[in-house]
């Protein structure tokens, strides 16, 4: 009696593409610290040495653990070659772009390794802030393709480093950390819940980080932080060999906004790499209202509008402004949003932190004909300026005015439809 089965074909999820492809390299940005890591994995066809096979990814540490996952099979001769190829490399500029790390260059079993550290998050038993049916399928389909991946490398002898989950965080972090950077990082580790980052930069147990107070909010997102060296006898450790800082935070859980203050403890051996967390003494941890929070946490807003004509309103196109070249712009209610990031994480080593600082600036092209420059620091609006100004609009857009506020309006004036700048503030101040 015959015997049935099914044969997935090449467009089925299920058909194992990588079983035509040898491994090539993979990409990825140095940036666990952060609690994420983008990858662009390059595979070489067998039988066409021409053709590549590309997946871009971008795995989460602390909640959802695969956040984007895409594949692009770029075959030589067909017709959609040159435009998945673009795609593709659209889609991983703008993670390397909003990232702001490095990027290093991973073997096989290192990149295998990272992944299987990420993916047991992006199971559905986890319980998280916000969720839903498209990115659960999202994640079992993910899911499903690595694991597809992962049986190609397999077959050719290709297994995940085994290595101590430090030596693994190593190879997507950056190198020789400052104070500030260690003890930002850590906190922000920490309080995401992210043991294996917090352990990495810390000789103090997983358990003891584990049940830490400043975990018990469950996965945070840290707001501000402010650090300094203190020489109070009472902060001096008793073997005089680490430096106590004082630090105070605001933090945003699912419940609402918490406040903490403690001390931190550096030790750091010049023979290694980097400074190392000895000890946390937690001060005081308390639950803000939301009028304590919108104070932490506001920002000034510096912003410029510039008049744009209806004639270069329909042809407007970001990349002839030099800040703007390299962004993509993003479709919102009120017209299209470019989001412009530094091109590194720097602003991590500060003593004072704040979420946020990663971004240069904004731009908003509205639908009634402004384009409005933002930015929460004056030196970048004026580079912001400068570089409408000396763009090929330069003599179509008119300033029609610049603003400083304290009360924080852009996001807002994103998100209200075909809403002129004036309007919107005189429909605040009423």
């Amino acid at each position: 009696m015959p015997v049935f089965k099914v044969v997935e074909g090449r467009l089925s999820e299920h058909y194992n593409h990588f079983r035509e492809y040898e491994f090539e390299s993979c990409r990825a940005t140095a940036t666990r610290l952060m609690g994420v890591v983008a990858m662009k994995i390059s595979w070489k066809g067998r039988a066409d040495q021409r053709a590549r096979f590309f997946q871009v990814l971008h795995l989460d540490y602390s909640e959802y653990g695969i956040d984007d996952y895409r594949e692009f099979e770029c075959i030589p001769g067909k017709e959609d070659y040159g435009d998945k190829k673009q795609e593709m490399t659209s889609l991983w500029n703008h993670f390397i772009s909003v990232m702001g790390g490095s990027v290093v260059s991973l073997s096989a079993p290192v990149m295998l390794r990272l992944i299987e550290m990420a993916l047991p998050l992006a199971g559905d038993d986890i319980s998280r802030e916000y969720d839903s049916e498209e990115n659960i399928i999202f994640r079992h389909e993910a899911l499903l393709r690595l694991s597809l991946m992962k049986d190609a490398l397999e077959e050719h002898g290709i297994n995940a480093s085994d290595g101590e989950p430090e030596s693994i965080i190593s190879t997507v972090s950056p190198k020789r950390l400052a104070t500030c950077e260690t003890i930002n990082y850590f906190v922000m580790r920490l309080v995401d819940c992210d043991i294996d980052a917090a352990s990495y930069l810390s000789t103090i147990s997983r358990d003891e980080l584990s049940l830490s107070e400043l975990t018990r909010p469950g996965v945070q997102t840290l707001m501000r932080s402010s650090i300094r060296k203190s020489s109070a006898a009472e902060d001096l450790p008793s073997d005089g060999s680490s430096f106590p800082y004082r630090v105070r935070i605001t933090t945003m859980s699912r419940s609402g906004y918490h406040h903490s203050s403690f001390i931190i403890f550096l030790d750091r051996d010049y023979r290694s790499r980097d400074a190392r967390v000895t000890e946390l003494r937690l001060g005081t941890t308390t639950k803000m209202s939301d009028f304590e929070s919108a104070m932490q946490i506001s920002r000034s807003e510096y912003i410029t509008v510039f008049d744009v004509p209806d004639k270069i309103l329909n042809g407007f196109d970001g990349r002839y402004i030099s800040t703007l070249a390299d962004t993509d712009p993003v479709a919102v209610p009120n017209g299209w949003l470019y989001t412009v990031y530094n091109k590194n994480n720097s602003h991590v080593n500060k003593t004072e932190y704040r979420l946020g600082d990663d971004v240069f600036g904004y731009a908003l092209l509205t639908i009634g004909g402004e384009l409005i420059l933002m930015s929460n620091k004056l030196d970048n609006i004026g580079n912001f300026e400068d570089s409408v100004v000396l763009s090929m609009y330069a003599s179509f857009l008119i300033i029609k005015g610049r603003y400083l506020l304290d009360t924080p309006v852009f996001h807002t004036l994103c998100h209200r439809h075909a809403v002129l700048f004036e309007d919107l503030i005189e429909t605040d101040d009423n």
